[in-house]
């Protein structure tokens, strides 16, 4: 594999991992969701807002932003897992294509629109963007883990694990 597609896999697992977390999961389940700060099942829904000034970084940031580059909304280096004003604006453009309120905040609506574009193949799951696909794929136990560095491993929503972003 070529060093695009190795890079276009990492982050293709890294979006399906939040992505798929918020489909159809319920709000009030906050606390079962969310294990020691990794996302599982039914964690989308209840995880918490991105926003400019009050998100630390994490994991889960960088799911969101490979989302907006598998759709062609930011360039590949942007993935930061920093939500700042850059993809805030992205966020808004995002937003606004897929007929959400472009607020620039990635909440449950946001998360659940990108959440329609994810479809099972294989052992895996894909988030089929505009522009290039993200695959990941859940642990038995409901986590979501992501494809980064060549491994399998944990979507943190509390800590920056990802190569990409350290």
């Amino acid at each position: 594999m070529g060093e695009g597609t190795t890079a276009r896999a990492a982050l293709c697992v890294l979006i399906l991992a939040v992505v798929c977390a918020g489909s159809g999961a319920p709000r009030t389940q906050q606390p079962r969701d969310r294990r020691d700060g990794v996302l599982v099942a039914a964690g989308l829904g209840a995880a918490q807002q991105l926003t400019v000034g009050h998100s630390p970084r994490s994991d889960l940031i960088g799911l969101w932003q490979s989302v907006l580059w598998a759709d062609g909304y930011s360039a590949r280096p942007s993935v930061t897992c920093t939500f700042d004003q850059a993809t805030a604006e992205a966020t808004r453009v995002w937003q606004s294509n897929h007929h959400l309120s472009a607020d620039g905040i990635v909440g449950p609506a946001t998360w659940g629109a990108a959440a329609e574009r994810i479809v099972p193949v294989g052992q895996w799951m894909v988030y089929q963007g505009e522009r290039y696909g993200l695959p990941l794929r859940r642990t038995p136990d409901g986590v979501y883990e992501v494809y980064d560095a060549g491994r399998f491993h944990r979507l943190r929503t509390d800590a920056v694990t990802l190569t990409r972003c350290r």
